[in-house]
C-alpha cells in the first residue's frame, strides 16, 4: 500500500513541475552593449607637460673658437586639435584618424650660461635662451575594445614648428646681444595614447609623444659694447641658437566627437 501511495505522489511531481516552472517569473537578460562608431570629425583642448632640450652655439672669430652648450627647455602647455576618423564599421576593431595639434604658448628656456670667456678681470659670460612653437600633423591608428568606446592608438607624422632665442654676453667692458628671427624648422613625431568615450559625443584622452627638429638653429652676429664679441675691427662673434631640438610631451585631453 505504501509503495503505491508513494509512486502516485511520484507521478503527480513530475506533472506538476512544468506548471509550477511556468508561474516561476521569468528574469530578462540585459541588452546588449551597443558597438560605438568613430567615424566623423572631431575636435578638443589637452593640457600637458613637455620637457627637452637643443644646443646653442656661440662663435668667437677674434679667438677662433667656439662655445656650444645643451640648453634644457620645459613647462606647462595647452593645445588645441582636429581630426577626422574612419571605421569600417561597428563590427570592425580597427580605426584610423587623422589630426593637426598645435602647443602653445612658445615653450622657453630659462637663461642657461653656455660660455665663459677670456677667464680672469676681462671674462665674458654669455647666456642664451631658447623657444620652440610646434605644430603636429599625422595619422593615429588605433585598436578598440570594450564595445568600441576604448580606442588604444599609435600616432606619428609629420612637425612643423617656429625656433629662435636670444643670447647675451657681458663683460665689465659691456654688453653684446644676438636675437636672430624666427626661423621655420620641419621635423617629425611618434606618439601613443587611449581614448575613453563616454557617451555619444565626449572622450576623455591621454597621449606622449616624442618630438624632434631636423634643423641647424637660427644664427645672427652679437652687437654691442663687449669688446671681445662685438669687436671694433674685425668680424663679430655670432650666436646660433635653437640646434637639433627635441621634446617630450606628455597630454591629458578632451574631444568632442561629431557623428
Amino acid at each position: 500500500m505504501k509503495r503505491s501511495l508513494f509512486g502516485i505522489a511520484a507521478i503527480a511531481a513530475l506533472f506538476a513541475t512544468p506548471a509550477l516552472a511556468a508561474d516561476l517569473p521569468f528574469k530578462a537578460l540585459p541588452p546588449p552593449v551597443p558597438l560605438f562608431v568613430w567615424t566623423g570629425f572631431y575636435g578638443g583642448v589637452n593640457a600637458g607637460y613637455s620637457w627637452g632640450s637643443s644646443l646653442n652655439t656661440t662663435n668667437v672669430p677674434l679667438l677662433s673658437t667656439t662655445y656650444s652648450e645643451g640648453i634644457t627647455h620645459r613647462g606647462w602647455e595647452a593645445s588645441v586639435e582636429g581630426g577626422y576618423c574612419w571605421q569600417q564599421g561597428p563590427t570592425t576593431a580597427f580605426v584610423a584618424c587623422l589630426e593637426a595639434r598645435y602647443d602653445f604658448p612658445r615653450e622657453r628656456s630659462q637663461s642657461t650660461t653656455i660660455a665663459t670667456i677670456f677667464p680672469g678681470a676681462t671674462q665674458t659670460t654669455v647666456s642664451s635662451t631658447t623657444h620652440i612653437d610646434p605644430l603636429l600633423i599625422g595619422p593615429h591608428l588605433g585598436f578598440l575594445t570594450n564595445a568600441n568606446h576604448t580606442m588604444w592608438y599609435a600616432a606619428g607624422g609629420v612637425a612643423v614648428a617656429q625656433v629662435g632665442g636670444s643670447s647675451t654676453g657681458t663683460n665689465l667692458g659691456g654688453t653684446s646681444t644676438a636675437t636672430p628671427p624666427s626661423g621655420w624648422a620641419a621635423g617629425w613625431f611618434v606618439g601613443a595614447g587611449v581614448e575613453q568615450m563616454f557617451g555619444d559625443h565626449w572622450g576623455l584622452k591621454l597621449e606622449y609623444d616624442y618630438v624632434n627638429f631636423n634643423t641647424n638653429g637660427v644664427t645672427a652676429p652679437y652687437t654691442g659694447t663687449n669688446a671681445t664679441l662685438d669687436p671694433t675691427a674685425g668680424s663679430p662673434a655670432t650666436a646660433t641658437l635653437a640646434s637639433r631640438p627635441f621634446d617630450n610631451v606628455v597630454s591629458v585631453g578632451i574631444n568632442y566627437h561629431l557623428h
